[in-house]
């Protein structure tokens, strides 16, 4: 549930009224006397709810100031010194940048105000504070004022209400930014048309003295009241080329706040106090001490929701890990029913198996043995290609034949398959353009042997082109062709372990 306390101080009370969801639930007015301030402070025991201040007072002061474009701790002591000559008095001021020039230097035109009587604030706040109640800010009518006159097309324009504790307060406006508001209290047997047309010809003549109003500008007004009184304001308002009228029935501005309270008269001071309500502004009076109390409940309902978004993450991760174990234990069942489906399925099939010579046994490992053998039946290109590249390093060897077998007989050489059968391949050929230096083409067939030996090979030279064996006979080469020399070389490979 959505609380608040909203006040409206004038000079001579306070009006305090709780609210809950947008709704009055409670609402009273105390009198700036002794009694009065402690009848408030009772009022105020059970109260938690942030607080919203909102004055109407005749000791507002506001002044147009240019100042030069600075920035951080330089602008901020000059609007220190600032304050300090205009309002040295009071804690209760604050500067707002209406604009920054074009021209020129660029200097900021600057609107500084204060609540010039601290008396007259100081005794209700002090009993906030004692109360230790969330204080959000300290406001006043004009300051709020601006989102009243933002759908109405003038550029000066002058704003008038009537606050039945107050008095009449009307504002102006340049360009929709506040420039200077006066408050002008209201007799009891003085109606609020008649101090509407009384006030109104010395506010025009006053802002034409300040040349606030420039020559020839006709000046905008727009009046907030009953529609009662606004009618009977229409007839004794002066018609003049200087002025032009704009008549709000505060019916329709209670219909688009959502006004619970019934509007009776002219008096606007629910008006404000539900607008500050709906959208407060950044800027006001109060200082960190006043607002202190506010800081501590902001931060006290930022930790619970904090602890709350907590709660609710372990929660829904306690929900998720519960899930994710009933899903798990769930799908565990499943599979432990596929495996015992699966086992019987086995036993069927095997049950039904024809009876044979052989031995399971042997049957699995002639199983084995032939998936080996799969694994390890070399690849043609794969046995031809290291071959390939040997003859190509050696051009002056001429290929003559080529045969290929697998023997699983042959010796095994070390860190090789004793279980795979070896490669055998046989080479025959010639040797090209030695003319007959044998020598030259013996250490030729020996590189070649060398770089198959490197290939994983096992090389065994069948014959050479030159039997230098005790047993061989040298004579016959002498009319054979010294320019084309046979040998013949046999291979053996086996997969490394």
């Amino acid at each position: 549930m959505k609380c608040s306390l909203l006040l409206f101080l004038s000079t001579e009370c306070i009006h305090a009224q709780r609210m809950e969801n947008g709704r009055i639930v409670e609402q009273r007015d105390f009198s700036d006397s002794q009694e009065g301030r402690e009848n408030f402070s009772l009022f105020l025991e059970p109260f938690i709810c942030p607080a919203y201040l909102l004055t109407d007072m005749i000791e507002e002061d506001f002044r147009h100031e240019i100042i030069p474009h600075l920035i951080w701790r330089s602008r901020k002591a000059l609007l220190m010194r600032k304050f300090e000559q205009f309002y040295r008095g009071t804690p209760f001021h604050y500067a707002t940048l209406l604009q920054r020039q074009d021209t020129g230097r660029r200097d900021d035109d600057m609107l500084f105000s204060a609540l010039t009587n601290p008396s007259l604030i100081t005794p209700w706040l002090d009993i906030l504070l004692a109360q230790q109640i969330p204080l959000a800010g300290i406001y006043s009518v004009p300051q709020i004022s601006t989102p009243l006159i933002k759908d109405h097309p003038a550029n000066h324009l002058l704003l008038i209400s009537w606050e039945k504790t107050a008095g009449l307060r009307q504002t102006y406006f340049i360009d929709h930014r506040l420039h200077i508001s006066r408050l002008t209290p209201v007799h009891a047997e003085l109606t609020f048309q008649d101090a509407v047309v009384k006030e109104l010809s010395r506010t025009y003549q006053y802002l034409k003295s300040l040349s606030l109003l420039p020559s020839g500008q006709t000046l905008d007004v727009r009046l907030l009241g009953n529609r009662h009184d606004l009618l009977e304001l229409q007839l004794k308002l002066p018609r003049s080329t200087d002025m032009r009228y704009d008549f709000v029935d505060l019916a329709d501005i209670a219909k688009q706040l959502e006004i619970d309270h019934p509007v009776t008269d002219s008096d606007a001071t629910q008006i404000f106090l539900y607008q500050l309500a709906a959208s407060p502004p950044k800027a006001n009076y109060a200082g960190p001490g006043h607002t202190r109390y506010f800081a501590i409940w902001q931060l006290q309902r930022a930790l619970n929701w904090a602890a709350a978004a907590l709660l609710l993450g372990s929660l829904l991760w306690a929900v998720t890990n519960v899930w994710q174990s009933s899903g798990e234990a769930n799908e565990a069942a499943s599979l432990r029913t596929q495996a015992q489906h699966i086992e019987s399925e086995i036993h069927g099939i095997t049950r039904n198996f024809p009876n044979t010579l052989a031995p399971a046994s042997d049957m699995k490992a002639a199983v084995s043995v032939m998936r080996k053998l799969e694994q390890s039946a070399p690849i043609p290109i794969d046995v031809l290609r290291p071959i390939s590249a040997a003859l190509d390093r050696h051009p002056r060897i001429e290929l003559g034949e080529l045969a290929w077998r697998m023997d699983a007989t042959e010796p095994v050489a070390a860190n090789t398959q004793a279980d795979v059968p070896a490669q055998i391949v046989t080479i025959k050929g010639n040797l090209v353009g030695f003319a007959g230096d044998y020598r030259a083409a013996l250490h030729y067939l020996e590189s070649f042997q060398r770089d198959l030996t490197a290939q994983g090979y096992q090389v065994t030279v069948l014959s050479r082109p030159l039997d230098v064996s005790p047993s061989g006979n040298i004579d016959d080469l002498r009319e054979a062709d010294t320019n084309a020399l046979s040998f013949s070389v046999r291979l053996s490979r086996r997969p490394p372990q």
